[in-house]
């Protein structure tokens, strides 16, 4: 190695989802973590320990480098056992009925059952706020404070969500001076997913960004959407927010074998929640199904891996589809790029309303580095704008059936003539993109060399260059 990378300079990256966990967030950090050490920079990452409640994937262990130091902390989150208590006592309620025995439901009658069930309602309410994982600062702070004791480092990155980990980078950069980075992968105000707040939660929300933005040193944000947002809230900050997108790595669809399907194929991986739901489609892929004829409809499956899924396997058998749509939870990271390679089509859905409007999807460029087919169920917005420059797309608005089964029907038709160019532009996603992570990282140190130096020419500071 490079006795440059060795000498070089330290980023303590707190993060709490981290591999071996395996939800959408955690793939940004690794990424960068899997990137650094070649660029002069070594990343020491506090996590969470690893647990059983939390879907794990313990092959992206491979891909974190032996010089990138991992420490892992407990946790307190109430929220976690409180869904654990909840889905025993679910499970105790269920054993005598499954028996028989429906009138004997844990000896509690019906009114004290709801009691608890609302108690518990209003305890899983309150421990959101701003998010179940806040009782996890103190966990990380003080393994922060014991790691930066003993060596000097150069920065300090937070990543969210769980927006709540950036008050660490905040402590601890208060107390050892040092340059502190906040990566908002969502938005904290103004986020689609946190609908129905009550008054208080959204002066928390609003504290808490307007904290986090004046504490930090530089806010990264992965959209000009967020960015925009971001300047307009805090036109005195606005020189502090910088756009890194998400992206994907190169190194992974390399020779990717792609999985054989018998089916014209439509995949869907990534999360269904808030208002990203499979409704429209599903109910979409009916009408079309009832344009066909049987055979047509034995040609065809939908696929939906990850989670939240359940939603479209079980609106489809409402609606006497069933067979055509099929769920599963999530699956290696390596086994779902070869699934989606091997589809003839792939889905991608982001909420319909205003709030969506400035989402990016992660999961769109991995599609766009597997240079696939998409139908985007999206509505006017950045997300669009980025498949334009893609252009190997169909787009179809919610609820305009009428686009919905004209891109069905043209992605059918080129299956079954077997068109040769369904790979569309060559163009899209290319290595040596603003998507690809190697120059992404890049961006990145920039930043850090960039807030280390504005932080070392601050009055009675030192220089930390």
């Amino acid at each position: 190695m490079d006795a440059n990378i060795l000498s070089g300079k330290k980023v303590l990256m707190i993060a709490y989802g981290f591999p071996p966990i395996a939800h959408a967030g955690v793939y940004r950090t690794l990424r960068f973590c899997q990137y650094l050490p070649d660029n002069g920079w070594k990343p020491t990452v506090i996590t969470i320990r690893e647990s059983k409640d939390i879907h794990s994937d313990h092959s992206l262990l491979k891909r974190i480098p032996e010089d990138v130091r991992v420490h892992r902390t407990a946790t307190i989150d109430m929220w976690r056992v409180i869904r654990q208590y909840r889905a025993r006592e679910a499970q105790r309620t269920a054993e005598p009925e499954a028996q028989g025995n429906a009138g004997r439901t844990g000896g509690l009658p019906a009114a004290v059952r709801r009691a608890k069930g609302l108690f518990f309602s209003i305890l899983l309410r309150l421990f959101s706020i701003p998010d179940h994982m806040l009782f996890w600062v103190p966990f990380a702070m003080i393994k922060g404070a014991m790691l930066m004791t003993k060596e000097k480092f150069d920065v300090i990155y937070t990543t969210s969500p769980p927006h709540s980990e950036h008050l660490t980078g905040l402590i601890l950069s208060k107390i050892f001076r040092t340059p502190w980075v906040a990566d908002l992968r969502d938005p904290i105000v103004g986020n689609f997913n946190t609908r129905d707040l009550s008054r208080l939660e959204l002066k928390l929300h609003e504290w808490l960004e307007k904290l986090i933005v004046r504490a930090a040193d530089t806010v990264i944000v992965v959209t000009r959407y967020h960015q925009k947002a971001m300047q307009e809230r805090h036109p005195d900050q606005r020189s502090k927010f910088i756009v890194i997108r998400n992206g994907f790595d190169p190194a992974l669809f390399e020779n990717v074998q792609a999985a054989a399907f018998d089916k014209f194929t439509i995949l869907f991986a990534g999360t269904l929640y808030g208002t990203i739901t499979p409704d429209f489609f599903v109910r979409g892929l009916a009408k079309w199904l009832d344009t066909k004829d049987r055979s047509a409809r034995k040609d065809v499956q939908a696929l939906f891996f990850g989670m939240g899924t359940e939603r479209a396997g079980t609106l489809a058998r409402e609606l006497g589809i069933g067979d055509v749509v099929k769920t599963s939870g999530l699956v290696p990271q390596a086994e779902i790029i070869q699934k989606l390679k091997g589809a003839d089509l792939l889905l991608l859905i982001i909420g319909n309303d205003s709030r969506s409007a400035g989402v990016i999807a992660s999961k769109l460029y991995e599609y766009m580095a597997l240079n696939r087919p998409i139908l985007a169920i999206i509505p006017q917005g950045e997300t669009l704008e980025v498949l334009r420059e893609y252009g190997n797309f169909h787009h179809a608005p919610h609820d305009d059936y009428r686009s919905l089964l004209s891109a069905l029907d043209d992605a059918y038709g080129k299956y079954i003539r077997k068109d040769a160019d369904l790979s569309g532009p060559e163009k899209a996603a290319p290595v040596g993109s603003m998507y690809d992570v190697t120059v992404q990282v890049k961006d990145l140190i920039h930043v850090f060399h960039s807030t280390s130096q504005a932080k070392s020419a601050e009055p009675g500071r030192q220089s930390v260059a």
